[in-house]
């Protein structure tokens, strides 16, 4: 049983860094300014198998974004897309305000 024991063994994924968490903080506080706090997470929610392959395309377009953004950035993007902490962090400070995860419905008249 050796050789199999770590055959299909997947390393874990990097803790989020504290420079990851405020970046993503700051993102989940500009989602929830412009009250879009739902529909972000049903979006990341409901794409989270192809967080991979969206990073993929990202190092693809690479050339291009580079372009529009710093290198910097775009490569940080890609590293937090591939990292399920980092998404599970990001959902976490996006629904931080969310009593219950349900403050998305309006209340008065």
């Amino acid at each position: 049983m050796g050789i199999w024991a770590n055959a299909f063994k997947l390393p874990a994924p990097p803790d989020v860094t504290d420079q990851e968490k405020l970046f993503l903080s700051e993102l989940a506080q500009k989602a929830r300014g412009r009250n879009m706090e739902f529909a972000s997470s049903l979006a990341i929610e409901s794409s989270r198998p192809l967080h991979n392959l969206g990073a993929q395309a990202l190092v693809f377009l690479m050339p291009l974004l580079t372009q529009l953004v710093s290198r910097e950035k775009a490569e940080r993007v890609v590293k937090l897309l591939e990292n399920p902490k980092a998404i599970d962090f990001f959902l976490k400070e996006l629904n931080a305000t969310l009593p219950n995860g349900a403050n998305h419905v309006k209340k008065g008249p």
